[in-house]
């Protein structure tokens, strides 16, 4: 199938058979499924269907390394934001499923899995909602699972994209004993703000409602991952903006829920400041 001829129906398709194999390996190393429900999802966009499975990506690149397979990472180059179409997706998927499935090759998982039937009412917010499931068992097959420094980074280069489009705050007050849920609901309040912006832009955003239960690291880095989308494609879409060089933020050091949670509220301080 061309590129251009990829519906979201075909990446949803692609996008379930993604999720039953993940469930395979997970199931495979002992790990009970996520059973939560996904945040209720609408007018989700090709772009935010792409970052997430990037997110996909990033998490079945470090369960490779963890059993020993070799990572083997996709040739496509990223197109503009705002030229992302569902052929890209899929393109994402392809590269998660080809490492998921050295994977179970390399725990020895001979089950093969069909893609199902496409159903062709199913929207870029079917796809999104499948690949957070997806996201969430790869999650609970990892031995070294995401920590608050894995989202710190994330958050840290969107902060850098918020101050090339004027978004110079001091630092937000640091708290202590912060805790993933806190970094979860701020970085839900900074996707809101960007979704408001986007659209007074005139571009469509999509909107989220819900927080899961027993917030982990994992949930968080997948909301930053869609913030980080979001704003990337608002500097792509505004009109001289300064741009984020490829080495930046440079972040190290070991990162509680609290400086997750005081970098998320800067953030939240420079996209008031952008409107």
């Amino acid at each position: 199938m061309k590129l251009e001829d990829v519906r979201p129906a075909d990446c949803h398709a692609r996008a379930q058979r993604l999720l039953v194999e993940v469930a395979l390996i997970r199931d495979e190393m002992g790990r009970s499924e996520d059973a939560r429900p996904v945040p209720e999802i609408t007018d989700a966009r090709p772009r935010d269907v792409y970052f997430e499975a990037l997110a996909s990506w990033t998490k079945a690149d470090r369960l490779g390394s963890e059993i020993g397979v070799r990572s083997a990472r996709f040739e496509h180059a990223p197109p503009a934001l705002k030229d992302l179409r569902p052929g890209h997706v899929i393109q994402v998927i392809d590269a998660v499923l080809a490492q998921v499935d050295a994977i179970k090759q390399r725990l020895q998982i001979t089950e093969r899995v069909p893609e199902p039937a496409v159903d062709a009412s199913r929207k870029p917010s079917d796809v999104l909602a499948t690949l957070i499931r997806v996201n969430r068992e790869l999650s609970r097959a990892l031995e070294r699972p995401f920590t608050p420094g894995d989202v710190y980074r994330t958050v840290a280069l969107a902060a850098s994209y918020a101050a090339r489009l004027g978004g110079h705050v001091e630092p937000a007050p640091f708290e202590r004993r912060r805790k993933p849920t806190h970094c979860y609901e701020r970085l839900a309040a900074c996707h809101a703000a960007l979704a408001k912006a986007i659209a007074k832009r005139g571009e469509t955003a999509m909107a989220s409602r819900g927080t899961p239960a027993d917030v982990v690291p994992g949930d968080v880095y997948d909301l930053a991952s869609l913030v980080l989308g979001e704003i990337s494609f608002l500097h792509s879409i505004t009109p001289n903006a300064a741009p984020v060089h490829p080495f930046e933020p440079v972040v190290s050091g070991h990162r509680l829920p609290s400086h997750v949670d005081q970098l998320a509220r800067t953030l939240e301080a420079q996209l008031a400041t952008i409107g």
